[in-house]
Parts: structure tokens; C-alpha cells; sequence
């Protein structure tokens, strides 16, 4: 393409002339050329800022979106941990209760074999009445809690039921104590551990499944210890039953009377039958990995009313 100009003093006007592809020509004059250029400067200009505007919206957009991808990350930290928190908070709600519930049974049953006058006077009644009283509980119905006020309430109950647990397990202690003095009153009373040697590999409460994970409520401990480890009755009482049960795998239940009862899981073999009479301390089987269990252990139960409590409560030190 060439572009000419022509100056014709007659005509008294300047003109140009752009000679396209074919040889054709377009002519036009030098003030129509001129708003040519114009326009066309006008176009650059607009597309130079198009892309300038589109540049920073993009460089926004990629801003906005680490922004998101970091308070996303941020809230899943949040709800983790707010999870980890509901998760303690109803452990230590169990606890709690299964705590008052074994020192009302103390109470309730074994006081009969003992001295009764060394659990409940007077005083003892009165501080029951006055605890009872400093650990009444306040609050009112919430349509809906934010994170922030969840956090706050269960941080409130935390402190408060860790206080008391503690004060149960002292108390707890000291009754186990009482009647620990007292010659044979503990033969049905499931403190003896089943195992001689071993560690705890799984306490109660929730905790994340063995083979397949997720959470799931364990309703005993775990104590792992070498294949044919004999296991113990932890106290005198009746063999209830005394065989294969499901994920148990090899499997004793004894009845101690009084409400108690304890399990014994995942024997590699058995050496009583259902029916039978057992002495504290008796070999009932031998440890080993039958069922649901990933290498050799003993799972223990203790049933308080039917209810499973957990067992570490009532266990005495190793001997």
C-alpha cells in the first residue's frame, strides 16, 4: 500500500491518495487524512488502556483468590480445631459422669462391707451439699452460637469439669482406699489388672479406628503385651460367657455382683467356661490378637449397671 499526496493550486485543496492492494485506490483529503490519524491514535489509546484496566482487574482477580484459598485454609484450621474441642469437651462430659456414677456405686454398694461411718457423716453429707452447690451450672436456650461464643462456652465448661474430675478422682482414691484396708472386701471389685506386664496402646473414649480410621468410641482399654500372656480375672465372680464374639475375637465376660461386670477381648485361647466360678486373679485365657485387632493385645471393659465406664479409674498400681 503507497500513499501520495497531490497538490493541486487550482483546486486550491490538498489531497492524498492510498493505493491499496489490487491497485485500487482510495483518495482522500488531508483534513479527512488528518482525522484519520486521530481516530486511529484514539484507538490505541483506548486499547492501551482496555488492556491496562483488564491487566489490573486480572492482577485483582489473582490477589482476591490467594485472599480466599488463605482465609479458606484459615477456616479449616478453625473448624479443626473447634472440632478437636467439641471432641475433648464430650470426653471429658463422659468422664465426668462416669466418675459420679462409680463414687455413688463405692457408696452405694461397698459401704456395706465396710465401716460405713468412714464414708457418709455428717460433715461429709454437709461438704457433698455445700460442692454441690458451688458447681451449680448457669445458662439459658440459643436459637444459634457463632464459632467464637461455641469456643467461649466450651472453654468455660472445660475449666470448670476438668476442676471437677479431678476433685472425683480424688475422692474416688481415697474411698478405694477405705476399703482396701478391710480384709477380702475387694474380691468382686474389678481393680486388678489383667494383664501382668504391658502398656496401654488405646485408652477409652474416642479415638480414630485401628484399620479403617474415622472416629469411634472405645468403650475399654487396649493393653498391649506379648502373645500367651496369661490374662487375669480382675476380680471374683461368675463367668457369664466364654467364647466367640464377634469383633471381640476370643472373648470373657465375668459377673462380679453388686452391678459390676468386666470383658476380656482378643484372647489367642480360653481356659474357663460360662457358668464357671473364678477367683480373683485366676487365669481366664492368654493374650493374643482373635477379631478386630491388629497385633496382640488384651481388651478390657468395666460394666458399671450395664453402662461401660472407664477402667483405668478403677485399677490399682501395677504390682
Amino acid at each position: 500500500m503507497k500513499i501520495t499526496e497531490n497538490n493541486n493550486h487550482d483546486e486550491q485543496c490538498e489531497s492524498c491518495r492510498i493505493i491499496l492492494p489490487g491497485n485500487k485506490v482510495f483518495s482522500c483529503s488531508a483534513g479527512s487524512f488528518k482525522w484519520l490519524v486521530v481516530l486511529g491514535a484514539i484507538i490505541i489509546l483506548a486499547s492501551v488502556s482496555a488492556a491496562g484496566y483488564f491487566g489490573y482487574r486480572l492482577y485483582q482477580f489473582r490477589s482476591e483468590q490467594q485472599a480466599f484459598a488463605e482465609y479458606q485454609q484459615h477456616k479449616a484450621e478453625e473448624q479443626a480445631a473447634l472440632q478437636k474441642m467439641l471432641n475433648d469437651n464430650e470426653k471429658m462430659l463422659r468422664d465426668m459422669a462416669e466418675l459420679s456414677n462409680l463414687e455413688k456405686k463405692l457408696r452405694r454398694t461397698l459401704i456395706r462391707e465396710v465401716d460405713s461411718n468412714k464414708f457418709l457423716s455428717g460433715n461429709d453429707v454437709a461438704n457433698e451439699q455445700q460442692e454441690a452447690a458451688r458447681y451449680l451450672g448457669q445458662g439459658g436456650p440459643r436459637e444459634s452460637m457463632g464459632a467464637n461464643e461455641i469456643k467461649a462456652v466450651l472453654q468455660a465448661q472445660n475449666q470448670n469439669i476438668g476442676q471437677m474430675i479431678a476433685e472425683r478422682k480424688s475422692s474416688v482414691s481415697e474411698l478405694l482406699q477405705i476399703i482396701g484396708g478391710s480384709s477380702g472386701s475387694l474380691a468382686a471389685f474389678p481393680d486388678k489388672w489383667p494383664v501382668q506386664d504391658g502398656e496401654i496402646s488405646s485408652p477409652y473414649g474416642s479415638r480414630v479406628g485401628p484399620i479403617e480410621g474415622g472416629y469411634e468410641w472405645h468403650q475399654g482399654i487396649d493393653i498391649a503385651v506379648d502373645f500367651g500372656a496369661p490374662v487375669y480375672a480382675s476380680a471374683a465372680g461368675k463367668v457369664e460367657q466364654a467364647g466367640w464374639n464377634g469383633g471381640y475375637g476370643r472373648y470373657v465376660r465375668i459377673d462380679h455382683g453388686n452391678g459390676y461386670e468386666s470383658a476380656y477381648g482378643h484372647m489367642s485361647s480360653i481356659a474357663v467356661e460360662a457358668g464357671q466360678q473364678v477367683s480373683k486373679g485366676e487365669i481366664i485365657g492368654f493374650v493374643g490378637s482373635s477379631g478386630y485387632s491388629t497385633g496382640p493385645h488384651v481388651h478390657y471393659e468395666v460394666l458399671v449397671d450395664g453402662q461401660a465406664v472407664d477402667p483405668y479409674y478403677m485399677l490399682k498400681s501395677k504390682e
